[in-house]
């Protein structure tokens, strides 16, 4: 997923949700039997706003989605009628919203914004407001790996978060004035206590340094299931 993050070495994907303003994240866990992911199913949602398009999809299907609110304000979808997996039918119900769809496990899907890829990275061509864009573009890119590399080190540090085993989709925001890591919202691991203990040692996070300016929270993290012996994530 280039446009909006990149993958780091450590094992971590790190991408800016490009959300305005930092309002309450939504996790609509599922209620009821999760549909077979490879099944087609019969979906008939009319033309509603997102939020409850969405709400419509979680109640057929069980996926989960974890997005901020502020996604979807102002925003329609639909309408989505025929047979779709429950995949290509939530990419179909989104399509021409600008929103992307990150696929986190067999029942999980994050939804973001992309970042706005920069109008032209020559050097030589490249305008003051472009030169500006690609200098933030890498501070960003730099503020992922340091915040990643925080992250690792706190979940290295306890036998029952330790990275490896299971796949994990969450938001952070960040107290830019501290700074800190001040909330976390994760979709469910299938291990209550993991998830527990992932969000105790990940709220309240100190950082090595501020968020760099602009930097659309919240701010949401994909790690994968690779063994550390791989990935070297909890090298002494």
């Amino acid at each position: 997923m280039p446009a909006a993050g990149s993958q780091l070495a450590a094992g971590l994907m790190a991408v800016a949700v490009l959300l305005g303003g930092m309002p309450a994240a939504r996790a609509d866990a599922p209620r009821t039997a999760v549909a077979d992911p490879a099944a087609p199913m019969h979906f008939d949602i009319p033309r509603l706003p997102l939020a409850a398009a969405l709400s419509r999809f979680h109640a057929q299907t069980g996926q989960s989605l974890l997005y901020d609110d502020a996604i979807a304000d102002g925003r329609m979808a639909g309408p989505l009628q025929g047979e779709h997996t429950p995949e290509a039918a939530l990419r179909e119900l989104l399509a021409g919203s600008g929103i992307v769809v990150r696929y986190t496990s067999q029942a999980a899907f994050m939804l973001m914004r992309p970042e706005a890829p920069a109008a032209g990275t020559s050097p030589v061509a490249a305008t003051a407001d472009t030169r500006t864009a690609i200098a933030a573009s890498a501070a960003r890119r730099a503020y992922y790996a340091q915040l990643q590399a925080r992250v690792t080190a706190a979940l290295c540090g306890d036998p029952v978060t330790m990275p490896g085993s299971y796949r994990l989709a969450l938001n952070l925001w960040i107290d830019a004035e501290a700074p800190v890591v001040e909330r976390v919202v994760l979709h469910a691991t299938g291990n209550e206590r993991r998830d527990a203990r992932i969000a105790a040692r990940l709220t309240g996070l100190a950082l090595e340094s501020a968020p760099p300016e602009g930097l659309a929270q919240p701010i949401a993290l994909l790690i994968l299931p690779r063994q550390p012996a791989q990935t070297g994530d909890c090298r002494p």
